[in-house]
């Protein structure tokens, strides 16, 4: 929800509605490409295909759900003339993961991007059972042609709360950043 506040502020551009997701958080993804504080946590080599994660411990608390990014890169061997995919992946500190925070994340999602692949807007009843329940699940696939991308908010007991945006490198390309 905005405040009177923030839409007069918003008409003298210190505010804007996020257009994608990128704009959601105040860290900025893009330094992944160019500054080198970023700790590989985990690589993993199958049939030519390298899978290597980064995390980065995040200054702040995005979203009051995230203090840290894991970028997933994975780099296939035959593949010498395409780009390498990336996935993006917030995981929630489990203290801030809460129905109102969730809520809130949620509504910020269908603001930008409108219906889930569910067809499915604000958080529902059912969304609020599956959630006490151990597993939820939001999606929207993105993007047009080769630049398809996913946006995926996912809950469940054993891994808690989770923001990812898969296949972030087409998401880059859609916005040309």
């Amino acid at each position: 929800m905005t405040c009177k506040w923030e839409k007069d502020m918003s008409a003298f551009g210190l505010f804007k509605e996020p257009k994608n997701i990128i704009e959601l958080f105040t860290f900025d993804l893009t330094t992944f490409f160019y500054e080198e504080d970023y700790e590989e946590i985990s690589f993993e080599e199958q049939e030519g295909l390298f899978m290597i994660e980064y995390e980065k411990v995040l200054p702040w608390i995005e979203i009051d759900l995230f203090n840290k990014v894991v970028f997933r890169v994975f780099n296939d061997k035959k593949n010498i003339v395409g780009s390498n995919h990336i996935n993006v992946n917030f995981p929630a500190e489990p203290d801030h993961t809460n129905m109102a925070n969730i809520k809130k994340l949620t509504h910020k999602l269908f603001k930008i991007y409108g219906w889930d692949d569910e067809n499915l807007g604000e958080m529902t009843v059912k969304d609020e059972t599956g959630f006490n329940n151990g597993f939820f699940e939001r999606q929207w696939t993105l993007g047009e042609g080769k630049n398809v991308y996913s946006v995926r908010l996912i809950y469940n007991t054993r891994d808690g709360l989770s923001l990812r945006i898969l296949f972030f490198n087409h998401l880059l390309e859609l916005i040309q950043k």
